[in-house]
């Protein structure tokens, strides 16, 4: 139970809120990853359609299909996406069609801004005549300077002296935008929801992203992706307020962004800092893995740049949680070494208990069986008695009636061959009880004695009187009087023989006992 709760405590990381679709989506991503070919396969087939209807039937039907392909290589390969923006500038020159040359060059600056070629987006942007810009044209104008002091600003440390500026410029573009553009347009409700957000009006943000995934048919778009990770960073970057609901947008996001091949995923960077906070680590390795391949391929060094300062970061708390995480392994070690030991311990104690339990139980089936045994013995003992009673009233019933007085008095003296034979027998069988059931009690006592003083019992006794003593002693009889009336002696005679005992012994009198009393 310890080592269970050490390896489920948690290692570190922000708590992620979910919903009941954020596992799946997880998983549903993770999948998507290991089949990234296909869909760059894909990808490269959309393109190769493309290309196949170069030239069109005019130069301005060929620049509008470089700027379709310039479109398609806008988030897979930003070089290429350059090159066919380059030829579709070319074609429009020849076309002489200025709305088209604009058009070219306001997506070219956008193209550059991404790439983080700043300098050069705005040398196109400024080269653009702003009053021969009308209509839509105007607003793709307005954002396309939004966009790129948004990346300046964006991109820039807080303690650069500019950092204001650009905010400010990129104010005014943005409201330029705003106060030109359709109302119902996509371009104006993102435009819009990003200020609302920025000024803390998170509902009327809301309402703007909800209107624009309306206007999405295709919800495996990458404007439909877009839509998701815009709507996330309401949550997250401007209300800082992640919920579940939030963190599902973002996996739905890059799930989509996946499937469309898209290499500028933004998400991912996310999603893989999501999945280290719920200590996923080997799946947002797979994440990140990806992700950097993607922006190798994608071709933005900017980008790079901007993703390794991240990763930097990311990595570190990662390497905090796998330090957290190893101190948990050594701690659960640890625990398992202890418990091993504490194993060990407890099979020790239950084998010393098993032995015991066994010792005992050969102690009751021996106890058992001499219990049986010696109440037969003691039965006959009793009977035999009975017999030699009888036996000996008959023989001084005839003595006294034959009037032979001596004879009676013979058989009942004291010092009589009868009760010396009595007493031999009484100690034979005493003797042997004992013994029988304490079969180590000679060899135990003599342990405790001196090597010369060992009893060594007589050809003809199984204990000396000694050894008998301390046998009643050991069956519980301490009185020396009652055991001086047992062994038909005197006191003096019990305390001289105990004495002689206690002299012979090896060690002390106390420990001796002991040991007779346990044994």
């Amino acid at each position: 139970m310890l080592l269970i709760l050490v390896l489920s405590l948690p290692c570190g990381g922000a708590e992620v809120p979910r919903t009941d679709r954020t596992d799946g989506l997880i998983r549903e991503l993770l999948v998507k990853l290991d089949s990234t070919g296909i869909y760059a396969a894909i990808k490269e087939g959309k393109i190769d359609a493309q290309k196949s209807k170069l030239p069109g039937e005019s130069d301005v039907e060929s620049s509008e299909i470089c700027l379709r392909i310039a479109e398609e290589y806008f988030n897979f390969r930003i070089d290429s996406s350059m090159v066919y923006l380059e030829k579709a500038a070319r074609f429009a020159e020849r076309s002489a069609v200025d709305s088209l040359r604009y058009e070219v060059s306001i997506k070219k600056a956008r193209v550059l801004s991404f790439a983080g070629l700043y300098n050069e987006s705005r040398e196109v942007l400024e080269g653009i005549p702003r009053s021969k810009m009308k209509g839509e044209l105007l607003v793709l104008y307005y954002n396309s300077f939004s966009h790129l002091y948004h990346e300046l600003y964006s991109n820039t440390g807080s303690s650069s002296g500019f950092h204001d500026e650009y905010v400010d410029t990129y104010n005014l573009y943005r409201d330029s935008l705003l106060s030109i553009a359709d109302t119902a347009s996509v371009l104006y409700l993102r435009s819009y929801e990003k200020k609302a957000a920025r000024a803390r009006e998170f509902a009327e943000a809301i309402r703007c992203n909800s209107l624009r995934l309306s206007k999405i048919d295709d919800k495996r778009s990458g404007a439909y992706a877009t839509c998701l990770y815009d709507r996330f960073l309401i949550s997250y970057y401007y209300e800082r307020n992640l919920t579940g609901e939030a963190v599902d947008n973002l996996l739905e996001c890059a799930i989509i962004e996946v499937e469309n091949c898209n290499r500028n995923i933004a998400s991912l960077l996310r999603v893989e800092a999501l999945l280290i906070n719920i200590n996923e680590i080997k799946s947002a390795k797979k994440v990140s893995d990806y992700y950097y391949a993607s922006l190798l391929a994608f071709g933005s060094k900017k980008r790079l740049i901007d993703v390794i300062e991240q990763t930097i970061i990311i990595n570190e708390s990662n390497l905090q949680l796998l330090r957290k995480k190893n101190k948990q392994i050594v701690a659960a070690l640890v625990f398992i070494s202890l418990l091993v030991i504490a194993l060990f311990l407890i099979l020790f104690v239950l084998n010393s208990s098993r032995l015991k339990i066994q010792r005992l139980k050969d102690n009751l089936q021996r106890s058992g069986r001499i219990s049986r045994n010696y109440v037969g013995v003691v039965f006959k003992l009793y009977s035999s008695y009975m017999k030699r009673l009888d036996v000996f009233r008959i023989k001084i019933h005839s003595s006294l009636k034959r009037g032979n007085v001596e004879q009676a008095l013979e058989l009942t003296s004291p010092s009589g061959e009868v009760s010396s034979v009595e007493r031999r027998e009484l100690f034979h069988n005493f003797d042997v009880a004992f013994v029988d059931i304490f079969p180590d009690y000679i060899k135990t006592v003599n342990d405790c004695l001196k090597p010369e003083e060992r009893i060594v019992p007589k050809k003809t006794e199984i204990l000396n009187n000694e050894l008998r003593i301390l046998a009643l002693i050991k069956l519980g009889i301490e009185d020396y009087t009652e055991i001086a009336d047992l062994m038909h002696c005197s006191v003096k005679t019990v305390y001289n023989l105990r004495s002689v005992l206690k002299s012979r012994l090896a060690i002390p009198e106390d420990e001796f006992m002991k040991i007779i009393s346990e044994l």
